[in-house]
């Protein structure tokens, strides 16, 4: 098996990244694009039932941290990936029709509190992480820490445009609204704060958000690295090929449980190895023509091959 066993699990969190054919910047200085992008999250996170915690939106990439209590992560990031695809193709002049994305997303666990929490920060703080910017505020694309934080619901309308050109085939003068629909964006607070007022929750947020920010500068600076900047940030155009990104291939090494503490890490890995050891099994005899073999809960089988 060249890549992970993906394992639907409803009671986990996990960090998933997504990121651009060649690593082009697609994702930049384009608002239209952004906010159909975020009104697409909002549909399909209405639509699955999921839990979101962070949504960050790079310039070759996005980040994204969430619950899935139906247990259905997979058609979740199917529908939502193959619809920025979509959006993408029809927003962005000069990215033609091939493939948008480099490879599958990309999932790793975060068992615990603590690296829920970790990770939220770590989408919060990429520009700064990366050399983008000092301060997240200066960089042009979305990041979902203020809305999270403040508990603030952001409403986006979203258009069926398939429907709604048919339509138009027959009818110029059609009324766009009968194919549009209202959905909200919700982030969920991070787990071991529910006690705590709107605004206590805000201002704590905020005041680790800069501990962790001045520590990171310092750092950089002290490496003798410096930060684009905003006006920079403002001229790149659509398409650039960055000029350092991270690379790997579809066999790269990544790990599959992100936490600070080994022995929770030790844990899930041992979970893990156990489910894949189960699924290869069933999955021989499901092969072999024995099609009512039971498989690991949160697994998927593999396609039946046929012979015509």
């Amino acid at each position: 098996m060249s890549q992970p066993l993906r394992i639907e699990d409803c009671q986990q969190v996990n960090l998933l990244t997504s990121r651009t054919q060649n690593s082009r910047l697609w994702f930049v200085n384009n608002k239209r694009l952004e906010t159909e992008i975020l009104g697409s999250l909002a549909k399909y996170q209405e639509r699955h039932g999921v839990a979101l915690y962070a949504f960050a939106l790079q310039g070759n990439h996005d980040h994204l941290s969430a619950r899935f209590p139906r247990g259905n992560r997979a058609p979740f990031m199917r529908d939502l990936n193959a619809q920025i695809a979509r959006l993408a193709i029809r927003l962005v002049n000069g990215l033609g029709r091939g493939k948008y994305w480099e490879r599958r997303y990309a999932h790793q666990e975060l068992p615990r509190n603590e690296d829920i929490e970790e990770y939220f920060f770590y989408c919060a703080l990429q520009t700064v992480l990366s050399g983008l910017a000092e301060h997240p505020s200066e960089y042009p694309g979305y990041n979902s820490f203020d809305d999270a934080v403040n508990g603030r619901e952001c409403e986006y309308t979203v258009t069926d445009w398939t429907r709604y050109n048919n339509a138009r085939r027959w009818n110029a003068k059609v009324d766009i609204t009968r194919y549009q629909s209202t959905h909200k964006l919700v982030y969920q607070r991070l787990p071991g704060y529910e006690h705590l007022s709107q605004e206590a929750y805000r201002d704590l947020m905020y005041k680790k958000l800069e501990e962790r920010r001045l520590a990171i500068v310092a750092e950089r600076k002290k490496a003798g690295k410096g930060f684009l900047g905003q006006k920079a940030l403002k001229n790149v155009k659509p398409g650039a090929r960055p000029h350092i990104t991270k690379t790997s291939t579809r066999t790269s090494h990544r790990p599959l449980v992100l936490s600070a503490c080994q022995e929770t890490k030790q844990h899930c890995l041992e979970r893990y190895f156990c489910t894949l050891d189960r699924y290869k099994q069933a999955s021989i005899r499901y092969l072999k023509g024995e099609i009512t073999v039971r498989f690991p809960t949160g697994t998927y089988r593999p396609p039946m091959l046929c012979a015509a």
